[in-house]
């Protein structure tokens, strides 16, 4: 397998060629351990690709280790142990991030978000790192990508500071980073920003879905059906690949997101079919149901649990708001389509659930 410096390039290491030209891209995954970030080092592989994936000393390696990925610890938090990390790398994917929206303390999204993000720049520009891809969020928009009009790329990022949004705040803070070193001309940065990610090893959305509605009996907080954007880990990964291996993605934002209007108990019947079986469903006033999650989360709080509730005021809000993207501009730029439709999606979803010893 050659090394990095067996990579040839056009402009110092800037590897234009390195998916049409035959070259072999050597890049570095944060994040890797988790749902996202362990679908682009896959995705990666199978185009040929050298991998190495950063994990921090305590995260779990088991699946990473079957992929054939060079393993490499290091924090974000900790700029010390990133040099070493993005040494003789091509590009750099950065997935790592605290993901539990509407759970936590602004610090712990602030120091793993936006100054995790900005010791990576640091780290990927001092070491002449080609190419830069940020994995940020639809969520930035805030309420703007829950009307009527699908917001594109060019809705402002307009999430407002609060509890509820600090996971979206922190993106948006961390996204403005990594587009000023592209402006600044330090580093040829592109931002994609997911919607739904759903799909095997998720321990969010299709936890979530998949837990409610396994049940014979489903509770419904009021009659909310509001439009959703669920795209499999798998198309994003992809578009991931594409858009950092692209030209002309370089400066670019790039919304994830399946095409058209998708309702979520329409994602929900997918999953529910998945399932097999039949379903009562019934439905509780909203508020009830508001009220229900604030007593989860003050008890939760309470005990000094650290992980997040089943049920959270900010899930509980989605179902009232849900989002509304338009991703045509991936389409047009890069050439990606979403491939796994939400049936076949949900399918795979439940068969690897069923072979996890969790509930």
């Amino acid at each position: 397998m050659p090394g990095p410096a067996d990579v040839v390039s056009g402009t110092g290491k800037h590897a234009v060629g390195l998916l049409c030209g035959g070259y072999t891209m050597r890049a570095l995954v944060t994040g890797a351990t988790g749902f996202l970030g362990s679908f682009i080092v896959e995705a990666l592989l199978a185009h040929s690709h050298q991998v190495r994936a950063l994990a921090r000393s305590t995260s779990d390696t088991s699946h990473l280790e079957t992929t054939g990925a060079e393993v490499v610890y290091g924090d974000i938090e900790d700029y010390d142990s990133l040099p070493r990390a993005v040494d003789g790398v091509d590009t750099v994917f950065h997935t790592a991030a605290r993901v539990t929206p509407g759970w936590g303390k602004w610090i712990e999204f602030e120091n793993t978000i936006v100054k995790g993000t900005s010791n990576l720049l640091r780290a990927s520009a001092e070491a002449d790192v080609s190419r830069f891809l940020f994995i940020s969020s639809v969520t930035v928009g805030g309420k703007l990508v829950c009307g009527n009009t699908p917001a594109d790329e060019e809705t402002p990022a307009a999430v407002e500071f609060s509890a509820d949004t600090y996971y979206d705040y922190a993106k948006k803070k961390a996204e403005e980073a990594v587009l000023d070193y592209h402006r600044q001309g330090r580093i040829r940065a592109t931002v994609i920003r997911p919607a739904m990610i759903y799909g095997p090893r998720d321990r969010l959305l299709s936890d979530r879905v998949y837990r409610q509605t396994s049940n014979r009996i489903i509770v419904w907080p009021g009659k909310s059906n509001p439009r959703c954007a669920p795209i499999f880990v798998s198309d994003v990964a992809e578009c991931a690949v594409l858009a950092a291996t692209s030209d002309s993605a370089v400066g670019q934002v790039y919304n994830v997101a399946p095409p058209g209007e998708i309702w979520f108990q329409e994602f929900c019947g997918h999953m529910i079919k998945a399932q097999g079986g039949w379903r009562i469903q019934v439905t509780i006033p909203y508020w009830f149901a508001y009220a229900c999650c604030a007593m989860m989360e003050a008890w939760s709080k309470l005990r000094r649990v650290k992980q997040m509730p089943y049920l959270t005021r900010s899930g509980l809000r989605f179902l009232n708001e849900g989002m509304y993207i338009d991703a045509s501009k991936a389409t047009r730029e890069l050439g990606w389509q979403p491939t796994v439709s939400m049936e076949e999606g949900t399918r795979r979803y439940v068969e690897w659930r069923r072979t996890q010893s969790r509930p």
